[in-house]
């Protein structure tokens, strides 16, 4: 394998010439994230004798983006000379790009962070491999298919949120999950079932075995594949050693690698000495291995192809997760997990891209944004985090803000291998299309069913990660009453504003009404012919002639006599 030295840039799909216009702030998105990187300073490659910033952009920037004239001296010129129209929609996402990418080199240490070349959902690696054929592959299918998955919680291994607060016998998990709903798993558009089974499950073929091999015979008579998750128990039993654990593990994998339905195996940990277990059955299986975000950088293997990154990205791992004790304080949770999703790219690529471990999201991938499934269980601690989820059935702001945290996770999740949804249903509980439990928010068919998720016939929409949340968080569904306009001006009275209309101690004069038109008509000239108008022309001469006279006559009267002064 060829190792090329990585690049951040511009995610084409996210931010390019038709989306830049839609943007709420590409300052806040991109130069507020990025301005602090490095002390605020960037370089060139090759150098050219010059230290830039956020305050001083390079000619090239300018060049390079075509932009001729009045080339951008700084990053506050940007926006406002795309506003102008003095340069085009392409020419500023090109200047971002070159910024980007810039602002990455010059840091020089993309390779120890996971989070390097994260500016938002906006920025993805480029520029990792040259494929020569040695490389892990891309895709646990051989199509290249990207994995989309449902778990069957509570089936093999204790969800007891899921199963009505009981562990459910082999009898009832054949009832609880049926032929029907694998068929229904297909028509949604997933194409994987992922299974957690205990991990001693196939050490000898007993029940648990037995009942795996009936649910794969329904999966694969769907039309589907599946992928078993080796679950160790909370504590291990005394006298267990390692080479029984080790055992445990070869045992499942000679079991998948028989089944024609399994395409991968997730280990317990990531620990080397399990992945070598599985490896005693089969060289070419695929191996998923669990992580966190919190083990990025620690993760070492020897070289396998067939070796993959299974990540949890939930979203209950830490009090800072889950608490809160009021209204707001709720909204305000939901709205940090929805602006923290589309980051979460980037350790899907870095570990893709540095470490050559695709990823696959094993868990997490849900819209719940609290911890309160475990609410009836030992151990659970109360913040008061789900003292008011009645407050989300039937509110237009949680709906609206569930359908951005489901829109920007598909997109985010399906950029590594795949990814499972955390559950398919609840026992006992029709799909209604209404969210009236916190478990729902962790069943595909629920959230389906309820209009929060996108088709699963694409890969998400990157216009999803193109802004961040609408941050209306304060004030929820209530809005402010809208202030009434200034009354009309009543001259001597006042507004009444109970009859909308002005009052008067002494009503003012009525306003004066136009004059009627006359109803005797205008003589019309139609009538007369040539004849009658030259006696009529004849006729106003004579009567001329007469006044003359009598006005001539008139200015007689006074000779002889003397002006009066």
């Amino acid at each position: 394998m060829t190792k090329n030295t990585p690049s951040c840039v511009v995610d084409r799909e996210v931010l390019n010439e038709n989306t830049v216009d839609r943007m709420d702030d590409l300052g806040l998105s991109v130069f507020a994230k990025l301005c602090g990187y490095n002390r605020g300073a960037f370089v060139l490659d090759p150098p050219d004798g010059k230290t830039y910033g956020c305050l001083s952009f390079p000619q090239s920037f300018s060049t390079n983006a075509g932009i001729t004239s009045n080339p951008i001296a700084d990053s506050a010129k940007l926006m406002p000379a795309f506003a102008a129209g003095n340069i085009t929609a392409a020419q500023t996402v090109d200047v971002v790009d070159q910024y980007i990418s810039t602002v990455y080199s010059t840091g020089g240490n993309g390779g120890v962070d996971p989070y390097g070349c994260d500016v938002n959902g906006l920025a993805k690696l480029d520029n990792c491999v040259v494929d020569d054929g040695t490389e892990t592959p891309r895709s646990l299918y051989p199509s290249g298919e990207g994995v989309k998955a449902v778990t069957l919680a509570g089936a093999f291994v204790p969800a007891l949120w899921a199963t009505g607060g009981k562990e459910l016998s082999m009898e009832e998990v054949k009832g609880f999950y049926t032929s029907k709903d694998f068929q229904d798993m297909a028509e949604l558009g997933v194409n994987t079932v992922q299974i957690p089974v205990p991990r001693d499950a196939f050490a000898e073929m007993g029940e648990v075995a037995n009942t795996v091999s009936h649910m794969l015979d329904h999966i694969g008579k769907a039309g589907l594949s599946a992928i078993l998750v080796l679950v160790s128990p909370e504590k291990e039993a005394k006298g267990t050693t390692d080479k029984e654990i080790n055992d445990q593990v070869t045992a499942a994998g000679i079991f998948a690698n028989n089944a024609k339905t399994i395409i991968a195996v997730q280990v317990p940990s990531a620990l080397p000495s399990l992945v070598s277990s599985i490896r005693a059955a089969s060289t070419t299986l695929p191996v998923l291995v669990p992580i966190n975000k919190g083990q990025l950088t620690n993760l070492a293997f020897p070289p396998d192809s067939f070796l993959f990154a299974a990540l949890d990205v939930g979203a209950s791992t830490s009090v800072a997760d889950v608490a809160s004790s009021d209204s707001e304080g709720d909204r305000l949770k939901m709205f940090y997990h929805e602006t923290i999703v589309c980051i979460d790219r980037s350790p899907i690529e870095w570990l893709d891209c540095y470490k050559d471990m695709p990823v696959y999201i094993t868990s997490g991938f849900d819209l719940g944004v609290d911890d309160c499934i475990y609410k009836e269980e030992k151990g659970f601690k109360d913040y008061g985090q789900c003292d008011r989820f009645e407050e989300t059935v039937g509110s237009g702001w949680w709906e609206r803000h569930r359908q951005s945290l489901a829109a920007r996770q598909l997109f985010t999740y399906s950029k590594g291998l795949g990814w499972s949804f955390s559950a398919w249903k609840l026992l006992g509980e029709e799909s209604n299309g209404v969210i009236d439990s916190p478990g729902k928010l962790l069943c595909l068919r629920d959230v389906v069913a309820a209009g929060l998720l996108p088709s699963l016939s694409t890969h998400g929409d990157g216009a999803s990660c193109l802004n961040g949340p609408k941050a209306d968080f304060a004030m929820g569904d209530l809005t402010h009453a809208p202030t009434e306009s200034p009354p009309p001006d009543c001259g001597y009275g006042w507004w009444n504003a109970t009859t909308k209309k002005c009052d008067y101690w002494i009503p003012p004069a009525p306003t004066p009404m136009p004059t009627d038109k006359p109803t005797i008509p205008c003589p019309s000239c139609e009538d007369m012919g040539t004849k009658e108008m030259i006696q009529a022309g004849v006729a106003g001469a004579v009567i001329a002639l007469v006044l003359n006279c009598l006005v001539k006559k008139m200015n007689g009267r006074g000779d002889g006599y003397q002006s009066l002064p």
